[in-house]
């Protein structure tokens, strides 16, 4: 592992060399902005240090570790090396008198008001990689959204094109287990359809006052407001609350808005009034710390406002490594397939799951940003020369005019691409519960791949790869074999499970794992995990468990295609060898923990497998 080391200060001499090294470190429009500004004007700016994390570094630190090992080495590994080497920058900004201060270790990088004279400064420290001016912009430049009348009572036709409900019904998934961040303008969360959807932070204690779980945020138990730097995540504006409707909406009022109605939602408020890029850096920090799947933002820069693309692409890349989602807008700029800087920040990130808009027919939306994009120009990364440039958006969904959550009741239709991206994230949320193992790359391959093809034969400029299909996506996801949730059956039912009898290590037989709802005739399969050599599973794949130790086939009883099957399998018997196999020894040893789950075969089912939930015993003297 690297081990990071606070660089020597340059002293500022006078020579053009060193001049033009100054200059070089004001980027974006931060020069003009100085020329135009009095002595003692706060310029809000955003200082990148010399000394930080490059994401290949995050990426073998996470080699061979588990998605939950993961996160929590990748966070820890951003967090030392911030602490290590922000310590002269912080302490000179509280001597310079700087407002609104902020330290990020997603990227190593400070926020600040500053006056002209420390921002040259800063520029001039050699621990002090570059400055940018913090680009705050209305909400109407942020957003991708645009303004439609209210509906006429018709829902949105936007679930039925990608084909959500199908998954709900036919495969059991609706996001379960998954928690999506919505970077946006809050949530109203007394809205019928959101109010049980949305994110708890179960550490927290509302109303103390205290900041109980240690995370830096007070009372922080739905999420936070990073303009106001509190917990009121309240939308004053709507465009958050109708966004996650779009992803987890799930009808309670009369109007099915959300993709993934079984996800929940960490509201990450990034805009009261004008806020700038870091409120945004802010919330994707905040969902990479607090446990978040999933990062949706429909919103962007476009590039005549000089975003900090450098900044953008490394704390996006950072987010991605750590095992995130990542997923914003195109943006809402229509324009042509030949000019590179049609798709705006961070959707231009190369990683990023950048989505586009089609309408109720397939047809793209005339206002649907189209690609390429290009960072030939940008240093370091200096990459996708144009021409062709990289292909931009990846997938596309409905963003046309869709419906979903009108503040805190009711209904409205909003367009852009500020809506095909939830119901993207949505479709995400429910890759992640099929597969829980998936990361961005995963994820973003099988929506690639499942994708319909429409305009130009394969991805391209204008629909990216297609307009996304949950259940096709949904299907690849499952085949993987790590879904851990109950599946319906063909005939509409969820198999279950339970046990029967005592566990106890001095019996031979006499304790049963029990199922029902299972196709009859069909095979079932029990497995479990504790400890122990692996053993491959007849249905392929590691299921819901690190790794698969034993398991075996199991009649049932039941009608064949009426799905009244039964299975009983008798685990201290099958332990002492009884019943396939060598004896389980340490199936009988006092205090293991031993997880349990069925798999059958379920023919009449398209998919073909079906499984109960999990179930976990403990094995007594």
């Amino acid at each position: 592992m690297r081990i990071h080391r606070l660089l020597p200060i340059v002293a500022l001499l006078a020579t053009p060399s060193l001049a033009q090294e100054l200059n070089d470190k004001l980027r974006g429009d931060l020069p003009s902005v100085l020329a135009a500004a009095a002595a003692d004007d706060l310029i809000p700016v955003t200082i990148v240090l010399a000394d930080h994390v490059q994401t290949a570094e995050l990426y073998a630190l996470a080699a061979g570790l588990t998605k939950a090992e993961r996160r929590e080495v990748t966070v820890a590994y951003l967090k030392q090396v911030a602490a290590q080497t922000q310590g002269e920058l912080l302490a000179l900004l509280a001597e310079r008198n700087a407002q609104g201060v902020n330290p990020f270790w997603l990227h190593n990088m400070i926020g600040a008001e500053v006056t002209p004279a420390v921002v040259h400064e800063l520029a001039s420290r050699g621990d002090v990689s570059y400055v940018h001016r913090n680009v705050k912009l209305q909400i109407h430049d942020i957003l991708t959204t645009m303004p439609l009348a209210a509906p006429a009572g018709t829902p949105t036709c936007g679930l039925d094109l990608i084909n959500a409900p199908d998954v709900w019904n036919q495969r059991g998934i609706n996001g379960a287990g998954v928690t999506v961040a919505v970077i946006d303008t809050g949530i109203c969360v007394s809205h019928p359809d959101i109010n049980d959807r949305l994110w708890r932070n179960a550490d927290e204690i509302p109303g103390n006052n205290i900041d109980d779980d240690n995370n830096g945020f007070i009372d922080d138990v739905r999420g936070w407001n990073f303009e106001s730097n509190n917990s009121n995540i309240d939308d004053t504006f709507g465009h958050g609350s109708h966004v996650s409707g779009t992803v987890a909406g799930d009808g309670t009022g009369g109007t099915a808005s959300g993709v993934a109605p079984g996800a929940r939602i960490m509201t990450c408020k990034f805009w009261n009034s004008f806020s700038g890029e870091q409120t945004v850096w802010d919330g994707m920090q905040y969902a990479v710390d607090n446990g978040a799947d999933i990062s949706t933002a429909s919103l962007g820069w476009p590039h005549n406002t000089n975003p900090d693309r450098v900044t953008w692409r490394m704390t996006c890349e950072n987010a991605i490594a750590t095992g995130l989602v990542v997923i914003y807008a195109a943006g809402n700029e229509g324009g042509s397939i030949n000019d590179p800087d049609n798709v705006r920040t961070p959707g231009d990130v190369p990683d990023v799951i950048t989505a586009g808009s089609v309408s109720c027919n397939d047809l793209i939306s005339g206002f649907s940003s189209r690609g390429p994009v290009t960072w030939q120009n940008i240093a370091p990364y200096n990459d996708h020369p144009f021409p062709p440039g990289l292909t931009k958006p990846d997938v596309c969904a409905e963003g046309n005019a869709t419906v979903s959550h009108n503040l805190c009741s009711g209904y409205t239709t909003f367009a852009g691409t500020s809506m095909a991206t939830p119901h993207t994230a949505g479709a995400a949320a429910l890759l992640l519960q099929a597969d829980p193992t998936l990361d961005q790359f995963g994820v973003k391959a099988i929506l690639e791949g499942t994708a319909v093809d429409l305009g130009t034969s394969g991805k391209d400029n204008v629909y990216g790869a297609g307009r996304i299909d949950c259940l096709a996506a949904v299907d690849v996801a499952l085949s993987n074999g790590n879904f851990c949730a109950p599946k319906v059956n063909s005939c509409g039912t969820v198999p279950t499970i339970w046990t029967a009898g005592n566990p106890r290590a001095s019996k031979t037989s006499g304790f049963t794992v029990n199922a029902n709802n299972l196709p009859g005739n069909g095979l079932a399969l029990m497995v479990y995990t504790d400890q122990g050599s692996a053993n491959t599973p007849l249905l392929g794949g590691s299921l819901c468990v690190a790794s698969i130790l034993r398991g075996n086939p199991v009649g049932t009883t039941g009608a064949a295609g009426m799905c009244d099957g039964t299975a009983s399998f008798d685990m201290n018997a099958f332990a002492a060898g009884a019943l396939g196999g060598t004896p389980a020894g340490f199936l009988s040893v006092p205090g293991t923990t031993v997880n349990c789950q069925w798999w059958s075969r379920d023919a009449a089912n398209s998919f073909g497998a079906l499984l109960t939930a999990g179930t976990a015993y403990t094995v007594t003297p």
